[in-house]
């Protein structure tokens, strides 16, 4: 029987086995409980809007996170609201059959994330692979740099938890894709307008990659054959921005997100009163933002070394613009937009992103930059395979290492891989929940 699936799964087309290994690596790591502030602040404004048809968490059993603001007597949580509301259009039929969120681990949790987070993680690397067929590559090729973003890089390591980073990656790559299908292929306006509900769906979750749904807006309005129906790109804002920004407005009668509010987190008791450490208050100095760069990049939690398949996609990115390839209007947007994001977060913050295995701001970059590693994987002679098989074998033990818990506790180790281990080891030894 074991052979007869083998077989199987070999004679499936590519997309099939990828789509069942990605499958099954979600159940397998989708964690059961949140395990930070950060993710306890979303699933009170999940269980919040499903329970008490609210965005007040003052009744909720997470009241307890450090993430939250005060506004007008009530607490809210202080994270963009568009992630908690897709949570809660999972955990809306899950409450009616009984399954609760609380603190802990619950069935809620695990399936909340999994159809959420998990899902755009999934669908993200579909899309991965078919935005990859442009590149004229064939379909068994595109699994292998499918199997790197999807499996390699920490795109994997934040599948696992509930988070806005990870919804943002996913729903990039998704509309990334359409958006090579609506320059390339026919339907052009449904392929826009699906493009423009990804873009500014992503933007909506995890706010400085609107960035990205702003500079494809300005590659439509250059593209001769594009332009003319601009209007279905802008449209999804209906239903993905307008929608955020009703609901910033109902809060506290500002469209303006509330974490950009230093006065909401001064309330007796906040973790925050006095603290240097709220996101996007203050500008830091040059000094400052050379090092911090640096840090971000290569450091005990570098972004680049916690991916190194980004080191080569970045090579392919660099060409694709100097040689002004097929692609170069994507990689001219790709570049500036992760550029600007990258910039904003040294500028405006100074934590490396708190208890996270490794920079968790800069995982929607991924897939977006990833797509130009293409070019290692045309064409590979035997020192290149050997390569990738170093490269990839590394690559795997990092994000599995971060799956086990995204949110690296600092407690351990400020390198975020160390950190994870000792943690794991901490828990073999003496089995409990471990915050």
């Amino acid at each position: 029987m074991l052979n007869a699936l083998r077989r199987g799964l070999a004679n499936a087309p590519p997309r099939w086995r990828l789509t069942l290994i990605l499958a099954l690596t979600a159940i397998g790591t989708t964690h059961c409980a949140p395990m930070t502030w950060n993710d306890e602040s979303r699933m009170a404004t999940i269980q919040s809007l499903v329970e008490s048809q609210s965005f007040v968490i003052d009744r909720t059993d997470f009241i307890s996170t450090g993430d939250k603001v005060l506004i007008g007597g009530h607490f809210y949580s202080d994270k963009p609201p568009m992630p908690s509301v897709l949570g809660a259009i999972v955990y809306a039929p899950l409450h009616l059959l009984g399954l609760r969120l609380r603190e802990g681990n619950t069935a809620a949790y695990f399936l909340v994330t999994l159809f959420t987070v998990g899902s755009a993680w999934l669908l993200g690397t579909l899309a991965f692979f078919d935005s990859l067929r442009f590149t004229d590559m064939e379909a068994e090729r595109r699994l292998l740099p499918s199997i790197v973003l999807s499996l390699g890089t920490i795109y994997l390591s934040w599948s696992t938890t509930f988070n806005n980073h990870e919804l943002a990656a996913g729903f990039l790559a998704l509309g990334f894709c359409f958006m090579l299908r609506a320059r390339h292929e026919a339907c052009a306006a449904l392929h826009l307008g699906l493009s423009g509900f990804f873009l500014s769906l992503a933007g909506a979750c995890d706010i400085p990659t609107s960035i990205f749904y702003v500079l494809f807006l300005v590659h439509v309005s250059l593209q001769t054959n594009l332009r003319k129906l601009a209007v279905f790109y802008l449209l999804p804002t209906v239903l993905t921005i307008v929608p955020t920004l009703a609901v910033n407005y109902s809060i506290h009668h500002s469209i303006m997100p509330v974490q950009l509010y230093r006065s909401y987190f001064e309330y007796p008791g906040s973790p925050w009163l006095g603290s240097s450490e709220l996101s996007g208050m203050e500008t830091n100095d040059l000094g400052f933002i050379v090092s911090y760069a640096l840090k971000t990049l290569v450091g005990p939690k570098g972004f680049l070394l916690y991916n190194p398949f980004l080191m080569v996609a970045l090579w392919g990115l660099a060409r694709e613009i100097r040689r002004k390839g097929r692609f170069y209007p994507e990689a001219l947007c790709i570049g500036i937009g992760s550029s600007s994001i990258l910039l904003y977060y040294w500028l405006t913050t100074n934590n490396y992103g708190g208890w996270s295995y490794s920079i968790r701001w800069f995982v929607p970059l991924i897939p977006l930059v990833l797509f130009f590693a293409y070019p290692f994987f045309q064409h590979f002679d035997r020192r290149r395979a050997a390569f990738f098989q170093v490269l990839l074998g590394v690559s795997l033990t990092i994000a599995f290492v971060g799956a086990i818990n995204p949110w690296s506790p600092i407690v351990y180790s400020d390198i975020s891989f160390v950190a994870n281990i000792k943690q794991f080891v901490e828990h073999l030894r003496h089995p409990k929940y471990i915050r």
